[in-house]
């Protein structure tokens, strides 16, 4: 159970309603001697207290609190509008702060408080703080930015428009693409995704429109396409921004009914299909550049839809955080239970380039690193490392780093131009490797380090 402890009346009950949608337990004092016997009485794990208190100050309470439960997570609310302490931490009189608690700084205390103490990673993956408050699928938060994406998404779910979403890599630009298909009238239907980035443009136009026997060496038999696939579906185009134009202009045929040809085919085919988009590029300025056409742009962008970065919504990380541990926990011996309160600190504090994948990579690594129980601040290393010991890599924030951050593995994207290339060639291991510039031995190589299945 959580306590909280403010003399300010109005900014109690301001608390209280923040408390609101996380549906967590919690009791509330106005004085410290009345919360010094609220925890003794009742099962307190962790108290949010202002540090201003009258009588016994919030760093007295503080202090006797962790002398008589050295367990219990303490963490103080500075006064609002006054200059706020140096915050206190790892072994001191209370756990975090004192910290400002104005606009979104009383939910940051409250997840890290939560986090710390363990009571995060006890609820249920179907509770409305992991499951939304839409019941939209693994897109998890509570802040400002992410009630208004919710409700974007129910405005436009059930309806045939086509959708734009927009981001950084690692935003979750995917999972939304899969809560607008699932709940929408198609969803009895397939999703069909295709990366427009992952394969070179003589693949694509085959992977999206599919080929007829013979279109080129290789092309055994007809080979249905992403489009064809979606029919009375979805499809749902990543990184559209990586078009070359020749395959933006068969787009664009598309959505303005005129249908498609298979690659060596003279049939055309028209579908019904919604088409999802998205893309962490600036559309705008690629069609300034003469890069994007106009026309497909405008016809993509009916409902855009832009999806914050993580730095922009810190109050959702402890509950990401104790999303990405709690899947963790379904498969691992040991579980884990809490992050200790320095290593939420550790993660409160960084800027996170990489956004919500590279909070999941982190998360993932130092849960590997702890058999069981709590992980701590050393086992949370979210800069980047190389390999080897020698000098650190510069942090992204630094002047020195001078390139972006690496999301997405090369070996995952040439893992998924293989298995493209393979798919789009019906198997035929030369006409894969001619596609994708290499040799043959060097593609049956890979092929085996990527353990790729040779189906036919």
């Amino acid at each position: 159970m959580l306590l909280l402890v403010n003399h300010d009346r109005k900014e109690l009950n301001g608390w209280r309603k923040s408390l609101q949608g996380w549906g967590v337990p919690f009791k509330a004092a106005q004085e410290g001697f009345t919360a010094l016997q609220m925890t003794e009485l009742k099962k307190v794990t962790a108290v949010i207290s202002r540090s201003d208190l009258p009588l016994v100050s919030g760093f007295e309470l503080a202090r006797r609190l962790k002398q008589e439960s050295p367990g219990l997570i303490v963490a103080l609310a500075a006064p609002p509008g006054r200059p706020v302490p140096a915050p206190l931490g790892g072994g001191q009189a209370c756990d975090f702060g004192p910290l400002p608690v104005e606009g979104s700084g009383f939910q940051k205390l409250v997840g890290s408080v939560l986090l710390a103490d363990g009571t995060l990673l006890r609820e249920k993956m179907d509770s409305p703080l992991f499951a939304g408050p839409e019941g939209f699928e693994d897109i998890v938060g509570l802040s400002p930015q992410m009630k208004k994406i919710f409700s974007l998404i129910r405005k436009v779910h059930d309806q045939d428009v086509t959708v734009l979403i927009q981001g950084e890599s690692g935003t979750g630009k995917e999972l939304v693409a899969r809560a607008l298909h699932r709940h929408s009238r198609r969803s009895d239907q397939p999703l069909i995704s295709v990366n427009c980035a992952a394969l070179p443009e003589s693949l694509l136009e085959s992977e999206l429109f599919g080929h007829e026997k013979g279109a080129f060496t290789g092309a055994d038999s007809r080979v249905i396409g992403r489009f064809e696939q979606a029919d009375r579906g979805s499809i749902f185009m990543d990184e559209i921004g990586d078009m070359s134009p020749a395959t933006q202009a068969k787009v664009l045929r598309v959505f303005e009914g005129h249908g498609f040809e298979r690659v060596g085919g003279r049939e055309t085919i028209t579908v019904d299909v919604r088409i999802i988009a998205a893309t962490n590029r600036d559309l705008e300025k690629q069609v300034s550049e003469g890069i994007f056409r106009e026309d497909l742009f405008y016809r993509l962008s009916a409902y855009p839809l832009v999806l914050p970065p993580l730095a922009e919504r810190m109050e959702d990380l402890p509950l990401l955080a104790a999303h990405i541990l709690m899947e963790h926990n379904r498969s691992a011996e040991g579980k884990i239970t809490a992050v200790t309160p320095e290593g939420v600190l550790k993660l409160m504090n960084y800027h996170w380039p990489g956004n919500v994948r590279h909070l999941e990579n982190v998360i993932k690594r130092g849960a590997i690193l702890v058999p069981g129980g709590v992980i701590g601040a050393e086992h949370l290393q979210p800069e980047r490392r190389r390999a080897a010991r020698s000098e650190p890599v510069p942090d992204e924030s630094s002047p020195a780093a001078s390139s972006p951050p690496r999301i997405r593995s090369l070996a995952e994207v040439e893992q998924e131009a293989i298995e493209a290339a393979l798919r789009a060639t019906q198997m035929n291991i030369s006409r894969a490797a001619e596609a994708l510039g290499i040799t043959r031995p060097t593609l049956y190589k890979k092929i085996k380090t990527y353990r790729i299945q040779l189906n036919q």
